[in-house]
């Protein structure tokens, strides 16, 4: 009895101690213990951009107050942490472990790094998991699968590596979604990820460097899976006949792997797919009609294999809702399926760089002689959502139809080149009042340029070179206002050019090469006598006038073209002398006038153009000595061959000047240069701010044109938000170049090595959306070489940035206060000039005036070869019809802020007040 009593007392003692044990940790786990983790990741906490951590969370508020936090109702507990998308840098303590009834942990889009602390493992009431969009390194953690209520993983756009661990999964997971994409994970794709996991929804490993000659077979049983991406990997092999078993497969990308051989027809018993991507791999046969039999599909995407065969008659029937189909780069032939015009949602077709034909309609079988219509165009009729239609390098074989105007009126792009097309441009192309692209070049066109083509006053980009087009250059074509490039070379064109191209103020590349064009050069193209409202084609970069049969002589006044990059006169029947005032075209790299009749000596003024890397001037009437400073110090002898008495060096093939040694005049120029230059250079710049000064205010009360024009696509890319981050290293404080008034400014480098700045706006700032849009509007609108050039744009609700030109020599500010930096004389009195040409284009060279409103050395970019650049623009205004030019200007910094109302007068008083520092500092 008494051992009885005794055992009894002795486990009453231990349930005691148990129940004393359990209610100390309770007292340990509560919501003081989440307070102090959350305080603990806050002192990690490198950099807060927007200061949310730093100005809210505090021991003196609730933690279920704090911003990104979530208490439940029952425990009093956090339950949800989020700080996506605040920019946060810095690391992940083991601490947060302690949260032991968080159930939604998002820190996406910020730039944590190092590891993942094994701490973690402790959240076992965690149900989803979004680390994706930072820096977090080293192994996938295998303490992941201990999480047994986890449903969502989200890894993506990581610096993860290796392998996926196999303890990832195993059968007590309720892993539903699993995204680890863009990262550097290798190896094979392990099948336990499918074996495991029946309820598995959406797998994506896309963008690694997974391998392996075949998926793993489990993958096939995974009968739920809705979401399957194994883009851009290494992996090959033939595609199994089981994938037809992934029947709730609603999205599907292999591409840009290297799987090979025939497209399953299996893949048709997937009659829930919208997204179907096979291309760039090496596919090969023909593409089963079993797939055309999937109603749902809305992207159709196999470009970039070796598919060869005709496309199914019924298509457009079975493919009610597709919405984009990109065939390209295949060996397809024979028709566009008719049907294709029952697709009334279709928005994107391309289907270049094949071998399809146009059909002939059975009413012209008897016309042998007569080419036929490209009958596909009444396939797309009145579609309201076709916008875009690429064609090109298709062997149509057949003319342009009459009624192309009734069938494509929603179209807003059209290429056509390469496709054999014969006969005219028919009439009603005018009717295609929303296009902004379209090129016919590279076919077998003839007949005149409809005037109607002047109708299209949407258009952009026009493009009808290589044709044998005859007739003149319809006058009509001045209509088109926004019209940035317009390429006619290689037809038969003649007559005069037309005077009233002067009104196209927005067109950029001009291109009227291998003509057959007379007359002289109208001069009132360039002339500067003509009202402000024409522009005088000052933001022309590229003209190409080459062999026609172009006389007289060259207009003095082409010399005020300060944008012009490209210039070819070659091959003419010009006469005279080569304008002085070619000197002023600053930003010219090519000037090319071989073949014609011109006589005189060399300008010497072309020594300034410091960017000029080519230069011909062959096979013309030239004398004199040939310049020696500047640019001509790299030209050879084929830049001058044939001439009549050009004289210089030796290496230049030509006899020496008669003129005995220039020694003692040598000498005194340099003294000039060394003393007198600078002197000289500061009084010409107060009287050239003089003269602009009076010149703007005679021109106050001036009618501007506000015509729009875009920079040529070619300066454009097409740049990811997931890009940005990959080139900023997830916008890492490493790469921070700088803050400024509504954002701060990130150095990046893209995939190709191209080193960039990216812009990014603090959207949380008063006024950040404003400057923003302003910033756009007028960097879509300018192109001078003193000029920052955008190269992208990145802009959704919560983050907008620009993606600009980086300039390697950080900015005026840095090399004129700092111990470290100096600029000498010649480059101090250079960017002053940089600083002035892009002035005057922004005040007098742009069809609507434009005033930066804070000029100052911190806003002068330099670049590797210290030529200067105007940047930020978010304060800018621009002045356009019915705006006063006195406006004020309180936005701008302090200390370069002028006293004065004149916008105008400001933007000097701003210039002459920075030109004093470049002197003194």
């Amino acid at each position: 009895m008494a051992n009885q009593t005794t055992c009894f007392l002795i486990l009453l003692f231990l349930a005691l101690l148990l129940v004393s044990s359990l209610s100390t940790d309770a007292k340990i786990f509560n919501i003081t213990t989440d307070q102090s983790a959350l305080l603990t990741l806050k002192a990690h906490i490198s950099y807060d951009p927007h200061h949310i951590l730093t100005t809210n969370w505090s021991s003196s508020t609730s933690v279920c107050n704090w911003v990104g936090v979530t208490c439940g109702s029952r425990h009093h507990r956090v339950t949800v942490l989020n700080l996506s998308n605040n920019g946060l840098v810095g690391t992940i303590p083991p601490h947060i472990g302690n949260l032991s009834f968080l159930v939604n942990l998002n820190i996406r889009n910020n730039s944590f790094h190092g590891s993942m602390p094994n701490e973690l493992s402790h959240l076992y009431h965690l149900k989803f998991l979004h680390f994706g969009y930072n820096e977090f390194s080293g192994e996938i953690p295998s303490w992941i699968g201990l999480l047994t209520k986890l449903q969502v993983l989200i890894l993506v756009t990581n610096n993860f590596e290796g392998t996926i661990p196999s303890s990832l999964f195993n059968s007590t997971s309720s892993l539903q979604q699993i995204v680890l994409e863009d990262n550097q994970l290798w190896g094979s794709i392990p099948s336990s990820i499918f074996e495991i996991m029946s309820i598995l929804k959406v797998i994506s490993l896309a963008e690694n460097k997974f391998s392996g000659s075949q998926l793993p077979s489990s993958l096939f049983k995974c009968k739920q899976l809705q979401y399957l991406n194994l883009e851009s990997n290494n992996l090959k092999g033939k595609l199994s006949p089981e994938i037809g078993n992934l029947t709730k497969l609603i999205f599907l990308d292999l591409a840009y792997n290297n799987f090979e051989g025939a497209i399953r027809s299996e893949i048709g018993n997937l009659q829930n797919l919208e997204y179907f991507d096979l291309g760039l791999n090496n596919f090969v046969g023909t593409i089963p009609l079993e797939i055309f039999n999937i109603s749902t599909i809305q992207l159709f995407i196999l470009l970039g294999n070796h598919l060869s065969v005709t496309l199914p008659s019924n298509m457009g029937l079975l493919l009610p809702y597709l919405r984009g189909i990109f065939l390209e780069g295949n060996e397809l032939s024979g028709t566009i399926p008719a049907t294709i015009a029952n697709v009334s949602q279709l928005i994107s077709v391309k289907l270049e760089s094949n071998s399809f034909s146009g059909l002939i309609p059975k009413t012209l079988d008897n016309l042998i002689k007569v080419p036929p219509e490209l009958s596909i165009f009444s396939y797309f009729a009145n579609n309201p959502y076709l916008k875009k239609l690429y064609l090109s390098m298709n062997p149509l074989n057949g003319v342009l139809p009459n009624s192309i105007g009734n069938h494509l009126i929603f179209l807003e792009q059209l290429d056509l080149t390469g496709c054999n097309i014969k006969g005219n441009i028919p009439i009603d192309i005018g009717n295609l009042s929303r296009l902004t692209y379209m090129s016919l070049g590279d076919n077998d066109i003839s007949g005149p340029i409809p005037t109607t083509i002047g109708r299209l006053s949407m258009l952009e980009r026009l493009g009808l070179f290589d044709n044998r087009l005859i007739g003149p250059i319809p006058s009509d074509i001045s209509y088109l206002g926004r019209l940035g490039d317009l390429d006619l070379a290689g037809n038969k064109l003649s007559g005069q050019i037309p005077e009233s191209i002067i009104n196209m103020t927005s067109l950029r590349f001009l291109n009227l090469a291998f003509n057959q064009l007379t007359s002289r050069i109208p001069s009132s193209l360039w002339s500067g006598s003509l009202s402000l409202d024409i522009g005088n084609m000052k933001v022309l970069t590229i003209l190409n006038l080459s062999r026609n049969q172009l006389s007289g002589h060259i207009p003095e006044t082409m010399g005020g073209l300060i944008s012009l990059v490209n210039l070819s006169l070659a091959v003419n029947r010009l006469e005279g002398s080569i304008p002085i005032s070619f000197g002023g075209l600053v930003s010219l790299e090519l000037l090319d006038l071989v073949g014609n009749n011109l006589s005189g000596e060399i300008p010497k003024s072309l020594e300034v153009l410091r960017y000029l890397k080519y230069l011909n001037v062959s096979y013309n009437k030239l004398r004199g000595e040939i310049p020696t400073r500047g640019p001509f110090v790299n030209f050879s002898a084929e830049s001058f061959m044939s001439n009549d008495a050009l004289c210089g060096v030796i290496r230049l093939n030509v006899p020496p000047c008669k003129e005995a040694s220039l020694g003692p005049k040598k000498v005194m120029g340099v003294r000039i240069l060394k003393y007198i230059l600078p002197t000289l250079g500061l009084t010409i710049l107060v009287v050239s701010v003089v003269l602009v000064s009076r010149k703007l205010q005679g021109k106050k009360n001036a009618k501007l044109s506000n015509n729009k024009d875009s920079i040529p696509l070619s300066t454009w890319r097409i740049i990811s938000h997931k890009q940005l981050l990959q080139a900023v290293e997830g916008f890492s404080a490493n790469n921070l170049l700088g803050e400024g008034s509504f954002g701060s400014v990130y150095k990046g480098t893209l995939l190709d090595g191209t080193y960039i700045a990216i812009k990014v706006l603090n959207l949380e700032l008063e006024g950040a959306f404003k400057s923003f849009d302003m910033e756009c509007e007028i960097l879509r609108q300018v192109r001078h070489r003193n000029l920052v050039k955008i190269i992208s744009v990145c802009s959704n609700i919560d983050f907008k940035a620009l993606v600009l030109e980086y300039m390697s020599k950080g900015n005026l500010e840095m090399w004129l206060y700092s111990s470290t930096h100096c600029l000498n004389m010649l480059q101090r009195l250079n960017i002053m000039i940089d600083v002035a040409a892009a002035l005057e284009y922004l005040h007098l060279g742009y069809s609507t005036p434009i005033v930066h409103c804070d000029l100052k050395p911190s806003n002068v970019l330099l670049d590797e070869d210290m030529v200067g650049h105007f940047a930020d623009f978010g304060i800018a205004k621009l002045l356009s019809d019915g705006i006063s030019l006195t406006q004020t200007m309180t936005m701008a910094t302090i200390g370069y802020m002028a006293p004065g109302e004149s916008m105008d007068l400001k933007e000097l008083f701003l210039q002459a007040v920075m030109c004093i520092a470049m002197e003194y500092y």
